[in-house]
């Protein structure tokens, strides 16, 4: 009877632990979901009629912890007609590792995208520069992460980056984006 009673207490001081371990995140902050790349290109490779089962390797860059540099991160997706596009989703998505994040600010989506002479225009809502952290290191990520996503594709040399269907000249007043801009290699951390 005695065993039965303290396994019985174990197991409620057991579920006491983790109710209690649970909460140590205040209720206020977002919490990060894990990234469905597989969900968002899926839904596009249906819409786009692509050949369903093929995949696809996309490149996006992310921050490293330390916001000072981008590392690559490779997805393998289901191959749709239009990759960079899928690779701009991507780029939208929080990243599948904890060692790099996503810099592109909260509720900031692609509005389009195309290809001209070597040139993407990529365009994207006011969420772009309205949540923006507002500082010259955010908005160096944020330009490089886009260039240097797009630029991984070989018809791609230059970005040209649009809020709500036009050209800005700044994203938050440090960085110059009226013309399309090259990619950077130079803040691209190869290995974390």
């Amino acid at each position: 009877m005695k065993s039965k009673v303290k396994a019985l207490l174990l197991i409620i001081l057991l579920l006491v632990l983790v109710a209690v371990a649970g909460c140590d995140k205040p209720a206020d902050q977002p919490v990060a979901q894990p990234a469905d790349t597989a969900g968002v290109v899926q839904e596009q490779q249906q819409k786009a009629g692509a050949p369903v089962g093929e995949t696809q390797k996309i490149i996006v860059y992310r921050a490293t912890k330390d916001a000072k540099n981008l590392v690559p991160e490779t997805h393998v997706v289901p191959k749709t007609n239009h990759p960079a596009k899928d690779a701009v989703e991507l780029l939208l998505t929080d990243s599948k590792t904890t060692d790099a994040f996503s810099v592109l600010p909260v509720g900031t989506k692609l509005k389009g995208l195309s290809v001209k002479d070597g040139i993407a225009y990529v365009d994207f809502n006011d969420k772009l520069t309205k949540n923006s952290g507002g500082g010259s290191a955010d908005e160096i990520l944020i330009v490089a992460a886009i260039v240097d996503t797009l630029t991984e594709f070989p018809d791609i040399e230059k970005v040209q980056i649009m809020v709500e269907g036009k050209k800005v000249d700044t994203l938050t007043g440090h960085l110059d984006v009226s013309e399309p801009l090259s990619r950077s290699e130079r803040i691209i951390k190869k290995s974390l």
